[in-house]
């Protein structure tokens, strides 16, 4: 397996499965940031996780062969692709991943030590049962830590129930600097038109 190739046709499918999700879902008045490798992280979390059919169907989606072959990529995406290049002057990136299951279902020794290696999860078994509300405000807080506090309410109130059994979330912190900055001298002030017509000077 090629992984840089891999790599190239897992984000070709998470572009045309974010732009379905684009047309079909998000408004004329709504604005959407997402990251397609964090979708394959995710996507590949949850055919490491499914059995059987579910597998089936997520590998046919992402036009992988196996399970192994999505691993294998994403901790490729999680090791390279969304590594912190601030250390050669790059933009400070920080990705994070956490999995919060509750205590009472089983957790097979090989898939925690898949998240911890190839999806370099925080791996957490809690009480959803009787404390959903400290898991909420655990969540939250470790999500503002990874986003340096730009993040803070990730999950609203009562969003975590006694029924919940699992929570995958993952983090993208992002901060550069322009390569090129913008000439000051070459701007003008001029109308800016934001999604639902109204008009500011900028």
């Amino acid at each position: 397996m090629d992984l840089r190739e891999s790599i190239r046709d897992q984000n070709e499918i998470v572009l045309r499965l974010a732009k379905h999700v684009v047309a079909t879902t998000a408004g004329k008045t709504s604005n959407l940031v997402f990251s397609p490798a964090l979708i394959n992280v995710i996507l590949s979390f949850l055919a490491a996780r499914s059995p059987g059919a579910n597998r089936d169907q997520i590998l046919s989606l992402l036009q992988a062969s196996s399970s192994d072959e999505l691993n294998a990529v994403s901790s490729k995406i999680v090791t390279t692709v969304l590594a912190d290049s601030t250390p050669s002057g790059g933009p400070t990136i920080s990705a994070a991943n956490g999995f919060w299951i509750d205590k009472s279902l089983p957790v097979e020794p090989s898939f925690k030590d898949l998240l911890e290696t190839s999806y370099k999860a925080a791996f957490n078994q809690v009480d959803f049962r009787t404390k959903a509300d400290e898991v909420t405000e655990e969540v939250n807080s470790w999500v503002e830590k990874q986003t340096n506090g730009l993040i803070t309410d990730l999950l609203p109130p009562r969003s975590v129930t006694p029924l919940t059994d699992l929570i995958f979330a993952n983090a993208l912190f992002f901060n550069g600097r322009w390569d090129k900055k913008f000439d000051p001298s070459l701007t003008e002030e001029s109308d800016f038109y934001r999604l639902d017509g109204t008009k500011v000077r900028v």
